[in-house]
């Protein structure tokens, strides 16, 4: 069919069904997805000690030492910093490198060697480790506590708090601080000053204790030169 120009136009009916199928018919169009990923790291802390972590007695007069009784040692302090990348609550465990070899101790521990059978920090309650062997004789002992009233997190003054485990209770006492529990294991960690809740931290700085204690002169040979041996791992652990 030609129109009035001269220009070939459709039939009527099939426009109509044109228009129709334009009218009636979405244009489907191309997708693409978007997603949004990415990984929250957790914090990371480093524990440090002063003096490379080492506890020197130096040169000990045999003169000192008792022939019948244990000998407490002078009490040492090293400084304990612990430096995080973003707030976290964190805690401390001590892990025994000279099991069973802590003199005079008779009921043995978890991680400590087991109650301490001397005084130590003024008190005789907490958990001690040992000082290595000469030949198969014990040489001593010693305890470990973060200072009370030392610590210092993030510009405030915290208070040290202990459990035997994650899931368990937290204790603010007097021992609180000592690294070593006489019978089983032990974390310490913080919590603000009366509470006992942990507390998250960025950097905690404090005093780390350690007394030392000798076997008596009638167990040990003073023949020859005795070395003290101790060995303590001290964990950091995320709550």
């Amino acid at each position: 069919m030609s129109n009035f120009f001269g220009v070939k136009s459709l039939p009527l009916a099939a426009c109509a069904c044109a228009v129709f199928t334009g009218v009636c018919m979405p244009v489907l169009a191309e997708t693409v997805d978007l997603t949004v990923i990415g990984t929250i790291l957790p914090a990371a802390c480093t524990p440090s000690l002063s003096g490379g972590g080492a506890i020197d007695y130096s040169s000990i007069d045999p003169g000192t030492l008792s022939p019948t009784a244990l000998t407490p040692l002078a009490e040492k302090v090293l400084t304990l910093t612990i430096a995080c990348d973003a707030q976290v609550k964190v805690a401390l465990r001590a892990v025994n490198g000279r099991i069973n070899t802590a003199a005079g101790v008779t009921t043995p521990g978890t991680d400590s060697d087991g109650l301490t059978p001397v005084t130590l920090f003024g008190a005789s309650t907490t958990g001690v480790a040992g000082l290595g062997l000469d030949g198969t004789v014990k040489i001593g002992g010693y305890a470990i506590r973060v200072t009370p009233g030392t610590v210092v997190a993030d510009s405030n003054s915290v208070d040290s708090l202990r459990t035997t485990d994650i899931a368990s209770a937290w204790t603010n006492d007097a021992q609180a601080g000592d690294l070593y529990d006489p019978a089983t294991t032990r974390l310490i960690s913080w919590g603000a000053t009366g509470t006992t809740t942990p507390v998250g931290i960025t950097n905690l700085t404090g005093e780390l204790s350690v007394q030392a204690y000798l076997n008596n002169v009638t167990e040990l040979s003073l023949s020859h030169q005795i070395v003290l041996d101790g060995l303590t791992t001290i964990e950091l652990v995320y709550l």
